[in-house]
């Protein structure tokens, strides 16, 4: 017989086709609504009976729709967004780490009311070490196979979230808890499936090192050292992945619904042992929006729009990015302005930041939700760490690190910041600081000037730097920082600071360009 996993992740509460920057374009080749249509198609093709439905969070937190909901007080725009999640059809989910942004009674109300089962088995309550949502396996049985299914999270949520977020829970690896745990299902089912909100820390084919061991995804250890599992279906890293190796089908389906995750199963009928496997990616731009949960979600869309489209402040100049790519390495208006209001907030001496949008177009000279959300679409707070100049210099090196010269002497950033996954929101910049760096020289030799307010950046004096809380935290593998050296954090999310300093303050937007890259 053959059994299917159709699989979903990162959907990022991007319910319809759409990604708001123009509100009347609802044809974008990614959604929930398209990913239903898709698992609606196969189940057809293959019927009810051989078929799997999971998916491995970020479901809550990264569309404007979603900030929306959160907006809500009441939940009521938080129960659509949940039950839009129901009508997909899913036998199991995990929790995503972005789905922690909102808070933990946030979280709790789109658990207890998804008609899914939330598997968890790395996520525990502090106190008794027993899973804090859902279950630790689920038992489907399927045409007379038995399918465990095991759910995990990415362990590294403390260093991204506030505390009052994660307040109560203890995160373990979810290496260790697939290794306990499929040892215990593993002899009670014919196919054993992790679903996993994590990804791979080296190339699951080669072996090959693609960042930092530090805990944040397990994928390959748990692919290599743990023979048990069949069916890897993984997420977080916004991956297109769908291959065979190991004697393990390994997908992840890529970002805001922009694929379906796809494992066809040939299982013996009379030893009920997997014959062969096989993967793929089903791209869901072929597939009309489900009218379903386009009909659901009608007025929360609706709401959405005009919830976008109020004004927050008029500029005395536009504050454009430009190109993203080029606003990284020249500079630009927008990344100055949204410098300038971490220093406001936080009267450090020094502020970094990225470009957190590939598509971000910065401000002109009105601004509304809209534009902040395209901008800075990340539920991120503002902290101040406690920094030595040398260590700050370490800081900056290492997001130099990030660039390369090629032959004809231009500047670039590396491949592996660009595939398998863009991953230029942990290129950070630094302001008012002026500094320049020779590119052709070795990773960690690179700045030839830093000065802060016409003074040389001293190696043993102290300085305070304003970032957000997501990289201050361990976010992007950058040195130097560390929960100690966080002298606060602002209880506000960036819409808020937005709002506030746009509206409260004299603000003249700094054109200049301060830093040079060569």
């Amino acid at each position: 017989m053959k059994l299917i996993f159709l699989h979903s992740s990162d959907v990022h509460g991007f319910l319809l086709p759409t990604d708001y920057q123009n509100k009347t374009d609802y044809k974008a080749p990614f959604s929930l609504s398209r990913v239903s249509s898709v698992i609606k198609a196969e189940k057809a093709k293959y019927g009810q009976d051989h078929v799997i439905v999971t998916d491995a969070g970020d479901c809550l937190q990264g569309s404007p729709l979603a900030s929306y909901a959160h907006s809500v007080d009441d939940y009521s725009a938080l129960a659509k967004l949940t039950a839009a999640y129901n009508l997909v059809g899913y036998d199991a989910r995990c929790i995503g780490n972005h789905d922690f942004n909102f808070g933990l009674n946030y979280l709790a109300y789109y658990v207890d009311n998804n008609k899914a089962p939330i598997i968890n088995d790395n996520i525990l309550d502090a106190q008794t070490d027993v899973s804090a949502f859902g279950k630790e396996y689920q038992i489907i049985e399927k045409d007379g196979i038995k399918v465990g299914l095991l759910g995990i999270t990415t362990q590294y949520i403390p260093h991204w979230e506030p505390k009052e977020h994660v307040a109560g829970l203890k995160f373990v690896s979810a290496f260790s808890k697939i290794k306990h745990y499929a040892k215990i299902l593993r002899p009670q089912v014919d196919v054993l499936a992790v679903i996993y909100h994590g990804g791979f820390e080296c190339d699951p084919q080669t072996g090959k090192a693609t960042e930092p061991d530090r805990g944040e995804n397990e994928g390959y250890k748990i692919l290599t050292k743990i023979p048990e599992v069949d069916v890897l279906l993984t997420g977080h890293q916004h991956r297109r992945l769908n291959l065979v190796t190991r004697n393990t089908a390994i997908v992840q389906p890529g970002y805001r619904g922009e694929a379906v995750a796809k494992v066809v199963l040939n299982i013996d009928d009379e030893s009920k042992k997997i014959k062969s496997m096989s993967t793929e990616l089903i791209d869901t731009k072929d597939y009309e929006p489900d009218k379903k949960i386009v009909a659901l979600v009608k007025d929360l869309d609706k709401n959405t729009q005009k919830w976008l489209d109020q004004p927050i402040a008029q500029l005395n100049k536009p504050a454009p990015i430009g190109n993203a790519t080029k606003a990284r390495l020249e500079g630009a208006p927008f990344i100055n302005l949204l410098q300038q209001m971490q220093l406001y907030f936080t009267k450090a001496d020094v502020s970094a930041t990225a470009v957190m949008s590939e598509t971000a177009k910065g401000f002109g000279k009105k601004v509304t939700m809209r534009d902040v959300l395209l901008n800075y679409p990340y539920s991120n707070q503002l902290c101040r760490v406690k920094l030595t100049g040398k260590e700050l210099k370490h800081i900056i090196e290492y997001s130099l690190s990030f660039l390369k010269k090629d032959q004809s002497g231009k500047i670039g950033f590396k491949d592996r910041w660009i595939k398998p996954k863009p991953m230029l929101y942990h290129f950070d910049v630094f302001y008012p600081v002026k500094y320049k760096a020779d590119i052709s020289k070795p990773e960690g030799h690179r700045l030839t000037e830093l000065t802060l307010n016409g003074k040389v950046v001293e190696d043993n004096k102290i300085y305070h730097l304003a970032v957000n809380n997501y990289r201050a935290m361990g976010g992007g593998f950058y040195p130097e920082y560390s929960m100690d050296k966080i002298e606060f954090t602002l209880d506000k999310d960036y819409v808020q600071m937005f709002k506030e300093y746009l509206t409260q303050t004299d603000v003249e937007v700094d054109t200049s360009k301060n830093y040079q890259f060569y």
